[in-house]
């Protein structure tokens, strides 16, 4: 291996994956040091992980920390240049994690490298793309993905691109230092984003890599036994998130209409689904809560019940 494979540590934030989580360390090579963030308490997979996989240290949080917070504590941890973040419901493939090193030298100005991502055998265009109008740097490729449809052809060679997701991303923490590590009010959700943009302002470029591929399971990363309460997890942050990042990044206008769109419209769907629909109401009752935390400026507390 190259210097460069040696300087990199693969991190994985997990919540209660299952087996997810020891399906892909199955997939990453034995060379690179692995660390895993336990933001479930699961103290009793510690020993188990540690001994079957080689150079893995597994962290145990004695609370939910949330995404930004545990890689700024993975941050904290590691000793390498590059970190690789990913998550339990990605599959890596082969030579992704290598071909991104390589990219290093090709892109001095990097601050991102992400691989190609694909879900469940399909091309995914982010929906990060759309953001994209919001900063005041232009987009620098003639490449223009579907936005009628997140299912495209993946492009033929590299991206510079403004935003990448935080499914798989390979992170040069030098650059990070500048921007003062994650912003880790955020519990989950435009987490990103938010650092995609803040390294662009920078001067820095985020890549898509063309010949480094993952594949993703979307919202497979829990345990199946307590979907319902991830569902109304992931609905409540999703929606604090979103106004906070659009007040941050954009203005309290763009913020304000946004918020009310979610509130009043989440509301009233829920009063509609109520009587006959537990799920759907379930799901706008969590927005239009998460949106009014975020409105009123409390921070993301809520965190889902889970019986071990």
């Amino acid at each position: 291996m190259d210097n460069e494979d040696l300087n990199c540590t693969v991190v994985i934030t997990t919540f209660f994956s299952g087996n997810k989580l020891e399906k892909c360390l199955e997939n990453i090579p034995e060379n690179f040091t692995k660390l895993i963030i336990d933001n479930g308490g699961e103290t009793d997979k510690k020993k188990y992980f540690e001994n079957k996989f080689v150079n893995l240290k597994y962290y145990v949080s004695e609370e939910n920390l949330g995404v930004p917070r545990s890689y700024s504590l993975a941050n904290k941890i590691v000793n390498t240049r590059f970190m690789f973040n990913t998550q339990p419901d990605v599959t890596i493939k082969k030579n992704c994690i290598e071909n991104l090193l390589k990219s290093i030298k090709k892109y001095p100005k990097f601050a991102i490298l992400s691989p190609t991502i694909f879900h469940n055998g399909k091309y995914f265009v982010e929906g990060d793309y759309k953001v994209l109008k919001i900063s005041d740097k232009k987009f620098q490729n003639s490449y223009k993905p579907s936005l009628n449809n997140i299912y495209s052809k993946p492009p033929e060679g590299d991206l510079a691109v403004e935003a990448v997701t935080g499914t798989a991303m390979l992170i040069d923490r030098d650059k990070i230092k500048e921007i003062k590590d994650w912003d880790t009010r955020i519990f989950n959700y435009f987490e990103d984003m938010d650092l995609c943009l803040r390294l662009r302002f920078k001067g820095y470029e985020i890549i898509k890599i063309r010949d480094a591929e993952v594949d993703h399971d979307p919202f497979a990363s829990h345990a199946s036994n307590f979907e319902e309460k991830m569902n109304f997890s992931r609905n409540w942050h999703y929606s604090w998130s979103s106004f906070y990042f659009l007040k941050k990044h954009t203005n309290l206008f763009t913020a304000f209409v946004h918020a009310i769109k979610i509130l009043f419209g989440s509301s009233l769907k829920f009063l509609i689904y109520f009587m006959f629909n537990k799920k759907k109401s379930t799901t706008h009752f969590a927005k239009a809560y998460g949106m009014l935390f975020s409105i009123l400026n409390i921070n993301p507390n809520y965190r889902p019940k889970i019986k071990k």
